[in-house]
């Protein structure tokens, strides 16, 4: 690869990595209402989910660009169900304090959640068929890419995470204000997907 692809595969991934979504919200929010300490689970999930994600985009990248255009729209409807109900409970939760004794998410609810993240799914699958096929159809310089795609993924999730312990006090003040405009945007990228 040359140092343009790399240069727009970083860009690409570091973009999607940190703009909002499912993910990134969630890890905000999580650690917003339960602390960083009481949210590695759920991050844990996320970030494990997401590298079987990447590895399984790996595997079937011929097969999925193949067939993509017959999956898209279960793979939209789908992911949109996720983000509208991961809206619907931030929306709903109670605003974080001090004695919240409400659980995070479990490990396994944050894992299954990555299989219909959308965002992850075609961020893992745009990366593959655009900086890399096009290049190489080496299986270890695929997986190893899907590897990084992974790895810069999740530190947009802890970028995310480290944000909700940053703001806490903000988000403790504000939170019912905090959740709403949280939900709304995960409303937006839900909306996005079929624009």
């Amino acid at each position: 690869m040359t140092s343009t692809i790399i240069a727009g595969f970083l860009t690409y991934t570091l973009i999607t990595a940190l703009t909002p979504g499912p993910n990134n919200i969630l890890a905000l929010s999580s650690v917003n209402q339960h602390g960083f300490q009481r949210s590695l689970r759920v991050l844990a999930g996320m970030c494990t989910g997401f590298l079987i994600i990447m590895l399984l985009c790996a595997m079937f990248t011929f097969t999925l660009i193949s067939i993509l255009p017959a999956m898209t729209g279960w793979l939209t409807w789908a992911g949109t169900a996720y983000i509208l109900w991961l809206a619907w409970r931030i929306a709903n939760s109670q605003p974080p304090s001090s004695s919240n004794n409400e659980k995070p998410l479990s490990f396994w609810v944050s894992f299954w959640l990555q299989f219909v993240n959308v965002k992850i799914i075609l961020y893992g699958i745009t990366a593959l068929s655009t900086f890399v096929l096009p290049y190489t159809h080496e299986v270890h310089n695929v997986i190893t890419v899907s590897l990084l795609l992974a790895l810069i993924g999740c530190i947009g999730n802890f970028i995310w995470a480290l944000a909700g312990h940053l703001f806490q006090p903000v988000f403790q003040r504000h939170g019912r204000v905090v959740n709403i405009i949280l939900a709304l945007l995960l409303v937006y990228c839900a909306v996005r997907m079929f624009i």
